[in-house]
């Protein structure tokens, strides 16, 4: 059954340790973007002269560049030091066993990373890697996938795929790791298809359970 992981890992052990340490008001989160050798990364919290100051000497960053900008934020390609416990890269420990990251931010000196794996086993495994690289690692949340399908759901199988990765890539956490036309593109799909698809799941979902929360009621009463 699938399992979801989501490890906190200090900055001094993963990347960038030396651009935090220098700016504490900064934040960055994982582009959602299709597996890249060079990760994009959205930067905030700071101004960009400071941050690419700070992306100089950092010792785990090799190079970096500006892909794109939106208000106060701004992405860059970034690509780490061969000596960096990069969480991107495919020799990571984090991929040993399988895992895929669905989400990853980093903020105040430490690395948030979602991950799903096949089963719970490989994540078990993979905390134990960490541990046994002396990696300062925490466990904020696991969780397995439900085995209940779209139909016990009372949902369609648009809206079921939706919903599910919508929570798996983040997008009602707060702050959003993941923005509706990021949910969009993953699907091909408009802003105004996935949105409705999210708001007839969750309408769904909240009828299911409020009547058998009802049901539940009047069983007591009798």
């Amino acid at each position: 059954m699938a399992t979801f992981v989501e490890f906190e890992l200090a900055a001094a052990n993963a990347a960038l340790d030396d651009v935090f340490d220098r700016l504490p008001s900064c934040y960055c989160r994982m582009e959602q973007t299709a597996a890249s050798d060079v990760p994009g990364l959205w930067f905030g919290g700071v101004e960009r002269s400071a941050l690419e100051s700070a992306f100089e000497t950092d010792p785990t960053v090799d190079a970096y560049s500006l892909v794109d900008a939106a208000g106060d934020e701004w992405l860059y390609e970034i690509r780490f030091a061969p000596d960096a416990c990069d969480i991107y890269e495919n020799g990571s420990v984090l991929f040993e066993e399988g895992g895929t990251i669905l989400a990853a931010s980093a903020t105040r000196g430490t690395w948030s990373v979602r991950m799903r794996f096949a089963e719970r086993e490989s994540a078990t495994q993979t905390y134990r890697r960490l541990l046994e690289r002396d990696i300062d690692v925490e466990v904020a949340s696991l969780r397995e996938r439900s085995t209940a399908g779209p139909e016990r759901l009372g949902l369609t199988t648009e809206q079921y795929e939706a919903i599910v990765t919508a929570i798996e890539r983040g997008y009602y956490e707060v702050p959003r790791e993941v923005s509706i036309t990021e949910l969009a593109d993953e699907f091909d799909i408009s802003d105004q298809s996935v949105s409705e698809r999210l708001r007839r799941a969750i309408s769904r979902l909240l009828s299911a359970e409020f009547d058998e929360a009802d049901a539940r009621s009047r069983a007591d009463d009798q």
